[in-house]
Order: C-alpha cells, then structure tokens, then sequence
C-alpha cells in the first residue's frame, strides 16, 4: 500500500513567494486597522518580525502626523468609497527613521457590506520624495531668478531712460556749439576738424538712439510708430542726399517711383532707408555703386538698397538681424550692430518683412511693407 503524497497547490506557492519576495511592503489588517499579517519587507523597514507586528495597530508604525491623518481622513474616506490611492506617509523604521512610502488601500466586504479586512500596500517613495523636492527648489530658484530678472529689467529700463536723457543733451548742445565755430571765420583745416567733430556728434547720437530703440524693442514695449498715409518719396530722396554729403567720394544711385501714398511712419522708414544705405557703404565696395529702388504696386510697397563687394557668407546670413551682430570691417567702422536688427523690428511693426540676398554679383536687402493699412498694423 502506497502512502499518499501531500497535494502542493503551485499557484498559492507562488502567491507566498510574491508576498514575501517583493519591493513592496503589504500589510492585511482587520476593520479596526489591527495588523493580521505584514509580509517580511514591510516587517524588515519597521524593524520587527511578522510575527511581532501580528496584533498591532497599523497606525503605530506611522509618523505622528501620518498617524493623525490617518485617523482623521483615511478611516473614514475607507468607510465611505471602501479605498485610497496614492496616499504618502511615512513610516517609523528601524533606528528611529522615517521611510516615505506611496500608500493604497482596499477593503474587502462580506455580501451585507460589512467588512472583512483591508489590504494595504507600501512602495517605497524615497526616489519621489526627493523628485518633488527637487522640483520644489527648482521651483523657488526660478521664482527667484524671475524676480532678479524683473528687478534687473526694471534697473535696465532706468537706465536707458538716463542715458537717453543725460547724453542727448549735452550732444545737442555740443552740436549747436560746433555749428556756431564752423561758421566763424576759420581757416579750412580747422573747419574740417569742426565738421568731423560734428559727424561724430551725429554719428553718437545716432548710437544713442538706437540703444533707445533696442531696449524698447527687448523690454516688451515695442518700436512705437506714428502710422499714417504718407507721401515717402521725399523721406527717401532726403535721407539719400544726406547720406551724398556725408559720402562725398561715393556714388548712390536712386530710383525712386512712388506715384501712392504709403501707409507707415515716415520717420521710422527714413531710419530704416538710412541704416541701410549706410550698412551698404561701409560693407560694400568703397569703389562701387550703392543702388536705391523704391517701386509699389496694388499689393506691396518695395525697396531695396544693394551694393557691389564679398558676398557675406552663407552660414552669416541667417544672423544677420540679430542684435549686436556685426560684419567683418574695420574696427574703426564698427558701431554696435544694433542697426540692421533695429531695422528688422521696425519693418516687423509694419507688417512686413526685410529680407537679405547675397552673391558675387550683389549683396541686398530688400523691405517689402503691404500697401493695405489693416495689415500694416
């Protein structure tokens, strides 16, 4: 006769091993919150044995405020919908530290909705808790780099407004003083260098204003515009003439036909004429010709400045109206590089759109405006 071999059910062993073979801690505890059994990972981080937590509260192994809460809220919150998700407490572990743990809980109901247990699960919330931590601080410095930043802003625009103010008007009144001596009696070296003087005041004011413009235009405040239906041939034929006499060896040619009213503001599209020219003849051939074109039709208002020299280089293109960009010229000639990108947001306020082409033939930039007022604004 042959004895009979005990019956091993495979799936509970596997479900014993699981239990206990995990990262996670489980704990199965009566309606009262009393611990019926507590797997050996969630009994290892208390610091005591299965059999030691067996008749314990639950919320003995809580931290004060963890212990709190869960008599408060999550007793009743389980009586009312029966579970919680992803609840963080912390645990009293071994050695007197607390282990940050995600909780879930779920009861387990008899057919007249009494309860039988609750099952609770424990993960490990170190790595998150440190995460948001992380996130929190992150949060605080960029809360502070704003406030810097805002701070600073505000000390910018400070102190663009004086040195707009401080620096305009002794300019003005150097230049008033240096029109004065040039028309006295001087001979013709001391008129030149009154005349040079008088070029650099321009020139300074010039960069005055362009600093002006640029940190209006970077400060959220925009290029303002005086938009209105204008005749902008002469605007144009003025700044060519100008820059003629300010360029006495050059040649400018002008073509110029705008038999229409161009809806823009003149002051600013005269500066925008007169950065481009004088980009072309500083950067151009100082041997060749620097061209002007002005045309409309029903839809566009065009002009284009080119000139004749070394095409500028591919990979420069793309960067060339980005501010305190500057071409390769020679240190005397440089200014700031605010002019081309001061040009680009004036065209942009307008609605329209300043473009460059460059070859061996010609480097040129052409503005292009929509004619119609309502999309130029």
């Amino acid at each position: 006769m042959t004895s009979q071999q005990p019956h091993h059910d495979p799936l509970a062993h596997d479900f014993e091993d699981f239990f206990e073979r995990t990262l996670n801690g489980y704990v199965t505890a009566s309606p009262a919150g009393i611990i019926v059994r507590a797997n050996g990972v969630f009994a290892q981080w208390v610091g005591k044995t299965p059999d030691e937590l067996a008749g314990s509260k639950l919320s003995d192994v809580l931290s004060i405020a963890g212990k709190v809460y869960y008599e408060t809220h999550l007793r009743p919150l389980l009586k009312m919908q029966g579970s919680f998700e992803e609840v963080a407490l912390e645990l009293l572990v071994k050695n007197g530290g607390r282990k940050p743990v995600i909780t879930n809980a779920l009861e387990r109901r008899n057919d007249d909705g009494t309860t039988r247990f609750i099952r609770f699960s424990f993960i490990p919330a170190a790595d998150r808790k440190k995460y948001e931590e992380n996130l929190r601080a992150e949060r605080a410095r960029a809360d502070r780099t704003l406030s810097e930043e805002q701070e600073t802003s505000a000390l910018r625009e400070q102190f663009i407004a004086v040195l707009g103010h401080d620096l305009r008007n002794p300019l003005a009144s150097l230049d008033s003083a240096f029109r004065l001596i040039s028309k006295a009696n001087l001979d013709d070296h001391s008129k030149q260098i009154a005349e040079l003087a008088r070029a650099s005041i321009t020139r300074m004011a010039g960069l005055i204003d362009n600093v002006m413009d640029f940190a209006r235009g970077r400060l959220g405040g925009g290029i303002p515009l005086d938009m209105r239906q204008v005749d902008i041939e002469p605007v144009i034929l003025q700044v060519v003439d100008e820059l003629r006499i300010a360029n006495p060896m050059r040649t400018i040619e002008s073509d110029v036909n705008l038999p229409t009213r161009v809806d823009c503001d003149p002051g600013r599209l005269g500066q925008v004429v007169s950065n481009l020219l004088a980009n072309a003849l500083v950067h151009g051939d100082h041997a060749g010709i620097v061209r002007l074109n002005a045309s409309q039709s029903i839809d566009d208002f065009v002009l284009w400045v080119a000139n004749s020299g070394r095409p500028i280089p591919t990979e420069i293109l793309g960067s060339l109206f980005e501010p305190f960009h500057r071409e390769d010229a020679r240190a005397s000639q440089r200014g700031l590089g605010l002019g081309l990108y001061i040009s680009s947001e004036i065209v942009k306020e307008h609605g329209g759109v300043l473009s460059v082409t460059s070859d061996e033939m010609e480097t040129r930039f052409t503005v292009t405006l929509p004619m119609s007022s309502n999309s130029a604004r």
